[in-house]
């Protein structure tokens, strides 16, 4: 029994010697995963930032060209065409003005003076103005102060601009009196520090008025002597015309150009040297 004991005792010892080597063995296992993990964690941000500096090398710049940059093309004025001078060009803007706006002036004048009713003054002031301005270029392409000076207006590729453009070009005279009466309105409300009128209707007339000094400003620097609305419109010319057949069988257009045959005939219509 004591031999048996003996022998137990001995492979209890045996066995727990054997645990104790394994553990000891699975300790240095795990010792150097651990070691070997933080190796691979210092050396993993230095190879990603090497592999960035690669791709970074490998992508090829972007090389910028320089745009090109746009030519201005000169405006040229069709073949078969001659501008006219200063005469012409004067003429046409007093007779259109005084169709246009003479009735409407008149009116001021004799409302300063007088209390009329000029419901009926300014429907008709109304009427004759669209009449010019919209109702004779839509019908001939000329206004009346067209036909009495023998001028029309051409574009680029020969023919006449749109309605739309005698009416911006006839507005000046509005313009300027929005102007003049921007300023005598508000000059005696601004020293009399009283409360100030519609911003919205003061911006407007403002913006209004500032049209006509652009048209000037545009005019006096631009190389073709453009104004704003020959510019807007891709470039507008005032040249001399000849009688049209459309006036034939007209009474009213026949009228008109007898009015140029005189003044004509009488040299209003030519440039004195």
């Amino acid at each position: 029994m004591g031999l048996l004991e003996k022998a137990g005792n001995i492979q209890a010892e045996e066995k727990k010697a054997t645990k104790v080597v394994k553990a000891e063995k699975e300790a240095e296992n795990y010792n150097q995963a651990v070691a070997k993990a933080a190796k691979k964690e210092e050396s993993s941000p230095k190879e990603s930032k090497k592999a960035a500096k690669v791709k970074k090398a490998k992508k090829p710049k972007k090389v910028k060209t320089p745009r090109a940059k746009k030519e201005r093309v000169t405006k040229e004025l069709p073949e078969g065409f001659v501008v006219v001078g200063r005469a012409r060009s004067t003429g046409l803007w007093l007779i259109d003005s005084t169709v246009n706006w003479g009735l409407f002036l008149g009116i001021v004048f004799i409302m300063a003076f007088s209390d009329p009713d000029p419901t009926y003054l300014i429907t008709g002031c109304l009427l004759i103005c669209v009449s010019n301005l919209i109702f004779m270029p839509l019908w001939t392409k000329k206004t009346i102060g067209n036909w009495i000076t023998m001028t029309q207006y051409v574009n680029t590729r020969g023919n006449t601009p749109m309605f739309l453009f005698h009416v911006m070009k006839n507005l000046r005279i509005p313009m300027n009196l929005t102007g003049i009466l921007l300023f005598l309105f508000w000059l005696p409300v601004f020293l009399s520090e009283a409360d100030m009128p519609n911003i919205f209707v003061t911006l407007f007339g403002v913006m209004f008025f500032s049209l006509s000094i652009a048209d000037s400003v545009i005019k006096r620097f631009h190389q073709q002597n453009f104004g704003l609305w020959e510019f807007s419109f891709g470039g507008i010319w005032l040249v001399k015309a000849t009688k049209s057949e459309s006036s034939s069988g007209n009474k009213f257009l026949k009228r008109l150009e007898s009015l140029s045959d005189y003044s004509e005939s009488k040299g209003w219509l030519e440039d004195k040297e």
